[in-house]
């Protein structure tokens, strides 16, 4: 189960860098390029969003902790819940839903997991 819930966690703060870089390039939100350093922060994106004011800032502390959790994934013993995951998963969406418009209904969420996990 520790395993998965890794793995979980790590696909879904992939989910979330996706969803942030690409908001900023298609709304050329930055005038960092590419291959500045600052350009793939995490942080930064998400500082950007909560300025243009699509995410509250206590969502923004949130993804951050989640972000921190499994940037130490490796560095630490501790076990990552379930619970952990699920709360993350919700703040996806969350963010999915300010920066897209995109909201799915309970069973369009659990159809999408199904089609993933064939």
């Amino acid at each position: 189960m520790k395993s998965a819930n890794e793995m979980a966690l790590i696909s879904i703060d992939a989910a979330a860098m996706t969803a942030l870089s690409n908001y900023i390039k298609i709304n050329n939100l930055s005038e960092v390029k590419n291959n500045d350093k600052s350009f793939n922060s995490f942080d930064f994106f998400l500082e950007l969003i909560e300025k243009q004011n699509k995410i509250r800032k206590f969502e923004m502390h949130d993804i951050k902790k989640f972000h921190n959790l499994r940037k130490n994934l490796f560095k630490q013993s501790d076990v990552i819940s379930i619970d952990a995951v699920n709360e993350y998963v919700v703040l996806v969406k969350v963010l999915l839903a300010y920066l897209y418009n995109y909201r799915a209904s309970k069973s369009g969420w659990e159809q999408m997991v199904k089609e993933v996990t064939k």
